[in-house]
């Protein structure tokens, strides 16, 4: 982008209302050069968008919450996941090894990607409630860090 570009998308985006005339004025450009960088933005409604990109998308909303829940509320209540998860897993390996009449291990990752699969099922099945995606996100997240611990794994490599 060049200084001149800058200088006119910068104005656009503190000047929202600003007509095509008043921000060739107030960037010392013409009028077809600042027509001719709203025309490669490609929407109309460019205005809008960037009005309500103040507003972050619901996919980092469910993120954020499922980090609040993790990191904050349930931590405190159910302690640290691997070491809840990893007792649930030995219970349902117990279980599952006594109905099925041969070991099963069930692992703390396991548990957490099952617990994923009974939040996708209630999205499925119960109508759009909002916490099955929260919890679902989380639990995937806690699958990871249960890997991540089982695995030795110290930082996260994305």
């Amino acid at each position: 982008m060049t200084p001149k570009e800058e200088r006119v998308w910068r104005y656009l985006v503190l000047n929202r209302k600003a007509s095509v005339a008043e921000t060739a004025d107030a960037c010392d450009v013409d009028t077809a050069f600042v027509e001719n960088l709203i025309a490669r933005i490609g929407s109309p409604d460019w205005r809008q968008e960037l009005a309500s990109a103040a507003e972050p998308p619901r996919r980092v909303k469910i993120l954020s919450k499922a980090t609040e829940l993790t990191g904050g509320d349930r931590n405190a209540a159910y302690g640290p996941p691997y070491k809840n998860l990893s007792d649930c897993a030995a219970v349902m390996s117990a279980y599952l090894s006594v109905k099925n009449e041969m070991p099963v291990a069930v692992s703390a990752e396991d548990v957490a990607w099952l617990m994923t699969i009974v939040k996708m099922t209630r999205a499925i099945y119960g109508g759009f409630h909002e916490d099955n995606y929260v919890d679902a996100s989380a639990y995937a997240s806690i699958a990871g860090e249960c890997r991540a611990i089982e695995a030795g794994v110290d930082r996260l490599e994305v």
